[in-house]
């Protein structure tokens, strides 16, 4: 159901404005006015055509290259008829050009190890479509022109045959049904009927519509192509480890080519309605689980300001986003309030319009008490602003954040300035020299007052179009339109005093700890690591980063987990980190904690087969680290008003997940990959009954204690003599029995054979949802992991091209590979996608077949292409401090060699075809499946 109120006039409703702020003119400390704009050291012109380049040198990383094809053209310029032939365009790009017929696009690059999806994407959007190629190697010449010749064929020389056209229309309208959800299906419907009323942007989704994806007429295609991809209309854009002189010619040699179009059509600029009317809608749908209320602030873009305004412009912003969303945090953490979540924002939503934004999600039953409470809130910064020690607070930190970046003297990726390189060129702008702009960002935080920042939120406060959108179940029960009405009159009358800070400024209690002693120290065979053993049991190890890094890499991890618990105490395991990470450490709420220095809060886990503890901090905060893990260890918060409110912010969670039933799919799923054991628990009513604080405290305190039962690990550039010193107090202080727990195995597996588990339920957007679940036993060695990494691209590959391009049937399958040591050593092959429903048969017959297939033949040209971008990768990881720290953590979880840099590249060229068909052949024997399938009913 959809109901929209009659429009009334915001006017009686908004605060006055504060306008003696838009006379005031605040003394800067500096004229930052008089700094002149310093550009991006790039080569950048326009041809006689019209198409504009950008080439820029960049390091970052090393010997490689982004090139995008930017095109100011989007679904906005469809007529009626044509409606999703934008987006159906990019998508034809991969099907055909003139010098890349069919798939020969894709497979070129794929053999040269760039990624279709990962490092070969597009996106189309209403005023625009970007297609990219990224991470491209440079020391081959002949793949950069090959490159360069596709952004030709992109502009120009798409072949758009009949065949092909007809195929992807398949593949469209399964994007769209994927796509196509509850909350999809509520945004669009505010984006229509509320933030683009009244304008063409309303009507021009950038999906389109099915029925003409399904219907038009293979010349509508070429004309809406013909008229628009023209090089007038687009961009080069070139940024890597490249010679930019040398890539200069070669783009003004190709691109030039291109011709100028006799009488093209002009490049109409669309606008976005604003007025002083007022909108109330809701949106119910019994897909939808809890209530979300928004609201919805609209201003027009303004396209004059220069580069240095929308820099200023966005740095305010960032700092007002941070003030209010953190007032509002300190709000709901100091007591109860109506709502269990409130944020703000500025978003853009099409090029001419951007929202003020305010999302809620209101306690059960008060709607109305919720969207009070965060308007009250806002109305308050409005009238007053930050308090002195907010904004202080907030603008040292953003200070300290931008100097960091500056003294760092690192600059951006070759991805994020191609990306800000064509939203530069979408704005008719320059790109700012990275540096320069992080200086004039510094010079101009350090000038700014809360009176600039007030100032500019009055500028959006105003007597525009003001909408609030309120989206749930079918349910739920809306506030009238004349509730909404007397709130706004009520607070437009209420006189609200300035905020006063709450303080969260406590210190952290005096540890009292008996230092351990460091028992023994080894190198680890085969690394270039350290192992120290403590006086309490516990193994602490430390590692030298693979290249330069200020930080430190952190991983504790016990083996046990849930395993080893009770049953009954099974479903308080579920949360036991998360109410300890929400009530804080030792004397510190979670709010103190985050303000304090001295210590530095773990993200813990508790797993099925292990628990562990991890963090990352700069050299400088290494005490603190520690801090952290010992407190963790002996001294954890249990509060019970954060466990209350926590629990509430689950019922609402599992609300929404009761309403979506893809969770039910998902639940049985799991069930059946337990074997249906009694230990398997999930989020439900029954679950929540069942937690309680004291049993959250002991799973907890059962879970992470001894020290003698965990493997600390580190990795970074440390003084030694620090390390040892902080590793005998903090460590080694932490109580340890010396007694070392090991993984239960409760035969939580699936029997061989298949287990079907077919639903049909209800749904809006019918669609099928398959998936397949293989398992069975495989040793755990480096051979295997990399054989079945590679049969799971393999398979993905021939899904793409059998399910999704031959049969029309999916937007695309999700391939998942991977071995597993606890509780024993099996290999998993999921297999999932949303598709056809009237095809599902069919389309888990290929599934079966293609799995069947690779245990006779394989593609070779496949299997090479798979080996480059795996060789690509790991070249491009060797210097990667977390990729290496995940390679530590597996060589001493499993016992298996640390690998070298030389050791993965050999590996992958070592591997043969008939090693995929082996392992292939022993997945296929006899394994045990669970086929899951979720079909509409009937």
């Amino acid at each position: 159901m959809i109901q929209r109120s009659l429009s009334i006039s915001i006017q009686k409703f908004l605060h006055p404005l504060l306008f003696l702020l838009a006379c005031q003119q605040v003394a800067m400390g500096q004229n930052l006015s008089t700094t002149s704009f310093t550009p991006a050291d790039l080569r950048s012109g326009i041809l006689e055509n019209g198409m504009k380049y950008y080439i820029m040198e960049n390091n970052e990383p090393p010997d490689r290259a982004a090139f995008y094809f930017a095109q100011n053209v989007g679904s906005i310029l469809e007529e009626d008829h044509q409606r999703g032939l934008a987006h159906f365009l990019e998508h034809m790009a991969f099907n055909g050009t003139e010098h890349f017929s069919d798939k020969a696009l894709l497979d070129y690059l794929q053999k040269n190890g760039i990624k279709f999806g990962y490092e070969i994407n597009a996106f189309t959007d209403y005023d625009e479509t970007v297609y990219s190629i990224r991470n491209v190697p440079v020391h081959n010449n002949a793949l950069l022109d090959s490159v360069l010749l596709i952004l030709f064929d992109w502009s120009a020389g798409l072949t758009l045959s009949a065949k092909e056209i007809d195929k992807e229309r398949g593949v469209v309208r399964e994007e769209w049904r994927s796509r196509y959800n509850p909350v999809k299906r509520a945004d669009d419907t505010v984006k229509i009927q509320g933030l683009l009323k009244d304008s063409r942007y309303a009507l021009r989704s950038p999906i389109g519509t099915m029925e003409v994806i399904d219907l038009f007429e293979y010349q509508d295609l070429k004309t809406f192509y013909n008229n628009w991809y023209r090089p007038d209309l687009q961009a080069v854009i070139v940024v890597g480890a490249i010679d930019s002189e040398e890539m200069e010619q070669k783009v003004k040699r190709l691109f030039s080519k291109l011709p100028i179009p006799d009488n093209p059509p002009n490049r109409p600029v669309f606008e976005v309605p604003t007025s002083d009317e007022f909108i109330y809608l809701t949106v119910a749908d019994k897909e939808l689980g809890t209530t979300e209320i928004d609201y919805f602030i609209k201003n027009k873009i303004d396209p004059s300001l220069n580069e240095k305004e929308v820099i200023e412009k966005n740095l305010k912003f960032r700092i007002i986003s941070s003030l209010v969303n953190q007032r509002l945090h300190h709000i709901m953490n100091a007591a109860p309030v109506p709502a269990l979540s409130v944020r703000f924002g500025l978003e853009k939503v099409v090029r001419p319009l951007e929202v003020i934004k305010i999302s809620i999600h209101p306690k059960k039953g008060e709607i109305l008490q919720s969207l009070e409470f965060a308007l009250t809130e806002l109305s308050r910064w409005m009238n007053h602003g930050a308090t002195d020690q907010e904004f202080d607070r907030i603008k040292t930190a953003m200070i300290r954040s931008t100097e960091t970046s500056l003294k760092s003297g690192k600059g951006r990726s070759s991805v994020y300035s191609a990306i800000k390189l064509y939203e530069a060129f979408f704005k008719d702008h320059k790109m700012a020299d990275y540096h320069w702009e992080l200086q004039y960002e510094l010079d101009y935080l350090s000038a700014l007052t809360r009176e600039d920042l007030l100032e500019e939120f009055a500028d959006y406060y105003k007597a525009s179009e003001h909408i609030v959108a309120i989206k749930g179940s079918d349910s739920s029960l809306f506030p009238t339109e004349q509730a909404i009405v007397d709130l706004l009159e009520k607070l437009k009358v209420t006189p609200l005093d300035p905020y006063q800070d709450i303080n969260f400024d406590r210190p952290l209690m005096d540890l009292v700890m008996e230092d351990g002693k460091v028992v023994s120290e080894e190198i680890i065979t085969g690394t270039d690591g350290v192992r120290y053993t403590l006086s309490n049991g516990a193994r602490v190890s430390l590692f030298p980063p693979p290249a330069k890094d200020e930080g430190v890499h952190f991983k504790a991890f016990s083996p046990g987990g849930r395993s080893v618990l009770d049953k009954e105490l099974l479903t308080n395991s579920l949360f036991a980190p998360m109410f300890a990470s929400e009530s804080g450490l030792a004397n510190l709420n979670k709010m103190e904690l985050r303000k304090s220095e001295e210590v530095v809060p773990l993200d813990i886990k508790i797993e099925d087969h292990e628990e562990t503890l991890t963090g990352y901090v700069t050299g400088k905060n290494l005490q603190a680290l520690f801090k952290g893990i010992y407190l963790s260890f002996t001294a954890p918060r249990f509060d019970q008003q954060i466990f209350e409110t926590a629990k509430q912010n689950l019922a609402s969670l599992y609300a929404t997940m009761e309403s979506n039933i893809q969770n039910e799919f998902i639940e049985n799923l799991q069930l059946a990959k337990s074997n249906y054991s009694e230990r398997e628990v999930h989020l439900n009513n029954k679950l929540l009954d069942e937690l309680s604080m004291e049993a959250i405290e002991t799973v907890y305190r059962d879970r992470i204690n001894n020290a003698a039962d965990f493997d600390f690990v580190f990795m970074g550039e440390v003084d030694r003599e620090q390390f040892l010193s902080l590793i005998k107090k903090y460590i080694g202080s932490i109580p340890g029995n010396k007694e070392r727990e090991m993984v239960i195995d409760h035969d939580m597996i699936p029997e061989r054979g298949i287990d079907r588990v077919h639903l049909r339920r209800p749904m809006k957007t019918p669609q099928a949802t398959v998936n397949v679940y293989i398992t069975g036993d495989m040793e755990y060695t480096h051979e295997n992991q990399l054989a079945l990494n590679i049969l799971g691209q393999l398979l993905a590959k021939r899904y793409m091209e059998s399910i999704r391009e031959e049969e029309g049937g999916t937007y695309g399958v999700r391939v998942n590979a991977v071995l597993q040591q606890n509780p024993q050593d099996a290999f998993i092959l999921n297999i999932s996608f949303n598709g056809n429903p009237d095809m599902t048969e069919r389309l888990l017959e290929i599934v079966y077949q293609e799995l069947e297939n690779l245990s006779h033949t394989l593609d070779q040209a496949a299997f090479y292409e798979i080996k480059s971008s795996l060789k690509k990768g790991i070249e491009e990881n060797k210097s990667n401090s977390r990729r290496h720290f995940e390679k530590i953590l597996q060589h001493l979880y499993t016992g298996m060699p640390l690998l070298t840099f030389e050791m993965e590249l050999d590996a992958v060229d070592a591997i043969t075809d008939k090693e995929i068909l082996k392992l292939a052949f022993q997945i296929n024997s006899n394994p045990r499946i669970i086929e899951g399938v979720l079909l509409p009913s009937e």
